[in-house]
């Protein structure tokens, strides 16, 4: 059972060089600056023949690898790495110890790889990105991530260049929302700011025997309010966060709606939440709560996995 602060010691910053991969790196730069993290900045570039593969099989044809090809991969390398310099200039961290690195290959592949490799904890990345070539890929690399890559993933709102002063972490009382809780925790306390904690009650899941069981006189839903006070009162005392130092809410509906919506009330610059993941079962997940908050919220939004999550994406 985790109950210590966690730290970001490493981590993974992609950029495409759109304007919400550049707020994912103010975040990165910020937390190098105040957490000690070590941050690498990279690019992801798309295999030498991609466009033309895709531009040519759609047409039903095949074409002949270009002597020059290598070549003019290895030019276009090196301008990616030139304008990765320019950018952390450009940002004011050209000192900071950032180092750059340049993949190949699908974007969340890559990451992921990276991930295992380098070991980072956590990666940061846009929610939308502008790469012409995203077009031939099903899906945001933002949702891949999510879905799986084993470490946490902040995928960061272009709008969220300040410091995430209001942090919201939703909890269902599983190990996985502790591990949310803690991340916004660390989170919160760096940028000096609030942590609130808000526990949805589905109403499409009230268990029978609650309702059977309700004394005379005392509504369901009092009763489901009383208990997941003193649960929630509980399980953050068993994390060593007292009351008092956190705000904490109750709310019935549908998790993510409710999430979103007292997200907006508060103004929250970031939501920390789990991405659920089942143990054995390789990339299985039983939920959609993470990816629908990042659909449908206006600002950033942290997702961690459980430590016994499995990525589907295998060792190149």
């Amino acid at each position: 059972m985790q109950t210590t602060t966690p730290t970001y010691r490493k981590v993974l910053v992609a950029t495409d060089f759109s304007t919400h991969a550049d707020a994912a790196l103010t975040q990165a730069i910020w937390l190098a600056k105040n957490g000690g993290a070590e941050v690498t900045l990279a690019h992801v570039l798309p295999s030498p023949r991609r466009f033309d593969q895709y531009e040519f099989s759609s047409m039903g044809l095949e074409i002949e690898p270009s002597p020059n090809e290598g070549k003019h991969f290895e030019e276009e390398k090196h301008r990616t790495e030139t304008r990765l310099r320019e950018l952390l200039m450009a940002f004011g961290a050209q000192n900071l110890g950032i180092t750059i690195d340049v993949y190949v290959g699908d974007p969340f592949v890559e990451i992921i790889h990276a991930v295992r490799k380098h070991g980072f904890e956590m990666v940061m990345t846009g929610s939308r990105g502008l790469a012409a070539w995203e077009q031939f890929i099903v899906g945001s690399t933002a949702h891949r991530l999510i879905r799986k890559c084993p470490s946490s993933v902040m995928v960061v709102n272009a709008e969220d260049i300040a410091q995430p002063k209001t942090v919201l972490a939703a909890t269902d009382f599983s190990d996985l929302s502790r591990r949310a809780i803690l991340e916004g925790r660390r989170i919160a306390n760096l940028a000096g700011g609030e942590l609130h904690v808000v526990h949805v009650i589905d109403t499409l899941d009230v268990p029978e025997h609650v309702v059977a069981s309700t004394p005379a006189g005392m509504s369901v839903r009092d009763r489901i309010n009383e208990q997941a006070k003193q649960r929630m009162d509980e399980f953050l005392a068993s994390m060593d966060i007292q009351p008092a130092t956190v705000h904490r809410y109750l709310s019935w509906g549908t998790p993510w709606k409710e999430i979103v919506l007292l997200s907006k009330h508060l103004h929250a610059r970031l939501i920390a939440l789990g991405t659920v993941g089942r143990s054995g079962v390789r990339g299985m997940l039983l939920g959609n709560t993470a990816e629908r908050v990042l659909n449908t919220c206006q600002c950033s939004v942290l997702t961690v996995k459980s430590p016994e999550f499995v990525s589907p994406i295998l060792d190149s």
